[in-house]
């Protein structure tokens, strides 16, 4: 199984690009950098699966179902919470700051552009040769943790979170999850903005592998562009073990 990273960040700064990853040539976990991260590519992309509605999470799905329009045949399946899926319809894709191209039927097929797939926790599904779970992270909005699998072996996703039993609990139980992708958001001197926004710091994250009974790699994404160098040398110190991840980097499992 591999996953490439088209985004790593927690916000957009020059060239960085905001959460988002390829599972598979036609699945992608949420949507922060698909068009500088896929370019033409995203022409084959039909799944977009989401952990929850934040702008940095969701940012290309206008912009890559109005370059891909023209083209497609099939419709772009977008997967998530109903919270999710009600505040990308009401806010973004609802005439007035994007079309609605859910409403909108394709040139080459008639069908419509957008599907809106409602999923919802500890549900297991199947996509194209993926076996999906979820289960809810803990973060300021409804937002899911995604387990992915592919032949027997799978990653862990957790999207934005702070601290959730359920992480540690799903990894310890399932050995059939050989890596885990979370987050540090901010230096352990700003934990008071971590903790109100619920995203970890290399602290928090530190006093949470104590939960972990085995070994599995692990990563770290959603890094703030404006303490890049403070996160890197936190990490580098008080999780060694734990490989940050950047824009193109690629995860074989």
């Amino acid at each position: 199984m591999k996953i490439k990273v088209l985004g790593a960040y927690g916000g957009r700064y020059r060239d960085l690009g905001t959460t988002c990853f390829q599972l598979s040539e036609r699945v992608i976990l949420d949507a922060g950098n698909v068009m500088r991260g896929l370019g033409k590519d995203c022409l084959k992309i039909d799944h977009v699966l989401l952990t929850h509605a934040h702008l940095d999470h969701i940012v290309d799905i206008p912009f890559m179902i109005d370059y891909t329009f023209r083209y497609r045949e099939r419709p772009l399946n977008i997967y998530g919470l109903r919270e999710t899926l009600d505040a990308i319809k009401e806010y973004v894709m609802n005439w007035n700051i994007w079309p609605e191209f859910s409403s909108i039927r394709l040139i080459n097929s008639g069908d419509y552009a957008v599907n809106y797939i409602e999923i919802e926790p500890y549900v297991e599904f199947e996509l194209e040769d993926l076996r999906i779970r979820t289960f809810p992270s803990n973060h300021t909005i409804p937002t899911l943790s995604y387990v992915i699998k592919r032949d027997g072996k799978g990653v862990l996703i957790t999207g934005d979170t702070y601290k959730n039993p359920e992480v540690w609990n799903t990894i310890n139980g399932d050995y059939e999850i050989k890596a885990l992708i979370t987050e540090v958001s901010y230096p352990s001197y700003m934990h008071n903005l971590a903790e109100v926004s619920k995203h970890h710091t290399p602290k928090t994250l530190k006093e949470e592998l104590e939960n972990l009974d085995r070994e599995v790699d692990l990563y770290v994404m959603h890094l703030k562009p404006n303490s890049i160098e403070e996160l890197l040398e936190e990490i580098k110190g008080e999780l060694p073990q734990v490989k940050v991840l950047r824009d193109g980097d690629e995860i074989i499992i």
